[in-house]
């Protein structure tokens, strides 16, 4: 509620001075809130709030989603889809008066101006059958292109976004609730380190183009005499002396000339980053989650397939330097401000979320003020 004061005016001589001076004020404060243009101001103090809010609960929302995977239990999307505020106006006057002598008498008079804020927030669960079949489809070549050419580590892309290559496994099993035995994953972090010293280098681009009707990987003619495209090709079984290769999301391909690329569902992406959550040794031992293993029988460490992704802490308190943080199951689950790695793989996802999810038959979010006096 916002709220203006006018105040100290001070009148002598006549009581009746005062009385004038009453009715002098209150018309200026009714003209004042007659004429008092809020509406710049209003946006002024409350756009940068909102738009704080929505980021930060969006956020939350989305990492609760990711220990609720963990859990097995469901995923649940709420958008604000109306989000509209009103301003209401009321003005008073007041006067006091004190008798000290004939040649003095005091009168104090004071008025204000209310101007009050009521906001109203509309939420709308993301569901039916256009929006699972969304979250459920694979993310497309191009869009696995787009992520790469937009500032994000190929690195990053690929391992979040790709279950294989070629014949090369990325704990694919792990797209929907944990697995039980240990994923493999070791050579696809081979290939992905050895594109990301090429892409590092300028060495080759993602693109799309008129000639092409598929996504392709184009590399510079002297990447043939880096070790690391030597090696790409030996890991892939490409032909070494092509520079351009198609991505294909069908696995039968074995020309040489492609990779077979069989991309996660955001889904899938959600259930994979769900292996980053520390889940806490009493729910462990209580059976609350499934705890996958190695060959040898042993409990299996995610931290191996999620080093340099993500890691979702937990605590009994609220923690005080995450960048985000959410309340599950009695504990408190979070991303520490300081993990850079972990807060890009985050944003990244968002980003992810929004391609994938798509526009659904919801108002957007409005933020409507009264501009008028």
């Amino acid at each position: 509620m916002g709220l203006i004061m006018l105040s100290g005016f001070n009148f002598h001589r006549t009581a009746t001075t005062s009385v004038r001076g009453l009715i002098c004020l209150a018309s200026l404060l009714l003209t004042v809130s007659g004429c008092v243009s809020v509406g710049p101001r209003a946006i002024d103090a409350t756009r940068t709030d909102y738009n704080r809010t929505l980021l930060e609960t969006e956020d939350e929302q989305l990492l609760l989603n990711l220990v609720r995977l963990r859990y097995l239990d469901r995923l649940l999307f709420l958008e604000a889809s109306a989000l509209t505020t009103q301003y209401s106006f009321g003005a008073s006057a007041g006067a006091a008066y004190g008798y000290q002598s004939r040649a003095r008498e005091n009168s104090v008079i004071d008025g204000r101006i209310l101007v009050e804020e009521k906001p109203t927030v509309s939420y709308t669960p993301l569901q039916g059958k256009d929006f699972v079949e969304r979250v459920l489809s694979r993310i497309s070549l191009d869009t696995l292109v787009l992520l790469g050419s937009s500032g994000w580590s190929v690195e990053r892309v690929y391992r979040v976004c790709v279950e294989r290559v070629n014949d090369i496994d990325h704990a694919e099993r792990a797209d929907g609730p944990t697995p039980e035995s240990q994923p493999e994953y070791e050579e696809f972090l081979r290939l992905t380190a050895v594109l990301g010293k090429l892409r590092e280098q300028d060495m080759f681009s993602g693109a799309r183009t008129q000639e092409e009707s598929s996504a392709v990987l184009r590399f510079r003619n002297e990447a043939g005499e880096m070790e690391e495209f030597q090696e790409l090709v030996d890991l892939l079984d490409l032909d070494p002396e092509r520079r351009v290769f198609s991505l294909s999301n069908s696995l039968d391909r074995r020309d040489g000339a492609t990779l077979n690329v069989r991309t996660r569902s955001f889904q899938g992406v959600m259930y994979f980053l769900s292996n980053a959550v520390r889940v806490p040794k009493a729910d462990i031992e209580a059976g609350r989650v499934t705890v996958t293993r190695d060959n040898e029988g042993n409990i299996f460490d995610w931290s191996g397939v999620m080093d340099g992704l993500m890691t979702i802490s937990t605590s009994e308190e609220a923690p005080d330097n995450a960048a985000v943080a959410v309340r599950h199951r009695g504990h408190w689950f979070y991303i520490d401000d300081s993990d850079l790695d972990s807060k890009s793989t985050f944003a990244m996802l968002g980003q992810i979320y929004a391609l994938q999810s798509g526009s659904v038959s919801i108002a957007p979010p409005m933020l409507t003020l009264p501009v008028g006096n």
